[in-house]
């Protein structure tokens, strides 16, 4: 069979299953089968493709049929334009999500390098990775990611050696602050923050595939930040900052959990689709 004609198969497949761009997927998975750039498809449409890779495209198109995300089928996703594995045992980032490492790049708090960071819940370890990689340009920085979720800090780990940071992060295993053993000047995290009626109703790429664990924040999606609040003091340093995402609409909820614990506000920031999406505390 002929790439042209493989492509085709794949488009007519992912259609029935009203995937929205079925041809730009097709040739996306097709690429990453025969590990070329998808600007080679075009130039090279009629070429023949092997019995072997027919059979692997077709099985990855299949896995796409079912609603699988093709981050988890290709097993990478971009954050920060820069690659990161990701399987279905960490959440998938997200482009709001990089609003983090914007914000924390232009932080300006009074402090002794090397600036210490500390990401609670790292999965794929894409926050504490290029935040890591983007503040070494301009300042010494040390940088501690965590996560209950030994499948999720083998992920972190792997793309910490995939660019070349495995010395330089220290990844370890934490329920929240229990095995903390220092103090930092930035505490940034992308909690669970879904309420636990709300998951069944998430999109079937999210609800099936991305971890409960780091979706549901329990029975109001505001058991997290409670955990970050409560524990949080202990482990900052005098005039130490705490960045938190949020989910649409639990500023007002989120702010008053901090506040009660003597926190300051000292800003929410939206994301470029309007809504409040980081929230700053001082301490």
């Amino acid at each position: 069979m002929i790439f042209y004609n493989l492509i085709k198969v794949g488009e007519k497949f992912l259609a029935k299953k009203n995937i929205l761009r079925p041809r730009y997927e097709s040739i996306l998975l097709f690429s990453k089968v025969n590990q070329i750039n998808i600007n080679e498809y075009f130039i090279n449409k009629k070429k023949k493709i092997s019995k072997t890779k027919v059979n692997i495209f077709l099985k990855k198109i299949a896995l796409r049929g079912t609603g699988k995300p093709l981050s988890k089928i290709i097993g990478k996703k971009e954050f920060y334009s820069r690659e990161f594995f990701v399987n279905t045992k960490t959440l998938d980032p997200r482009p709001e999500t990089e609003l983090l490492i914007d914000l924390i790049k232009n932080f300006k708090g009074k402090t002794v390098t090397p600036l210490k960071i500390l990401d609670l819940g790292t999965g794929t370890g894409c926050i504490i990775i290029s935040l890591f990689l983007e503040l070494r340009k301009k300042i010494n920085v040390s940088c501690d990611g965590i996560d209950i979720s030994n499948n999720a800090l083998r992920v972190a780990k792997k793309n910490a050696i995939h660019h070349h940071v495995a010395n330089k992060i220290n990844l370890y295993k934490s329920n929240w602050f229990i095995n903390i053993k220092k103090k930092f000047d930035i505490i940034v995290s992308n909690p669970p923050y879904i309420k636990k009626s709300e998951i069944k109703f998430l999109p079937l790429e999210v609800k099936n595939f991305d971890p409960e664990v780091s979706l549901c924040g329990g029975y109001d999606g505001l058991n997290s930040f409670r955990r970050i609040a409560h524990g949080a003091k202990n482990f900052l340093k005098k005039d130490g900052v705490i960045y938190v995402e949020i989910g649409n609409y639990q500023s007002e909820k989120v702010r008053k959990i901090f506040e009660n614990k003597k926190f300051v506000t000292l800003d929410v920031v939206k994301d470029l689709s309007n809504m409040e999406r980081v929230i700053i505390f001082k301490k």
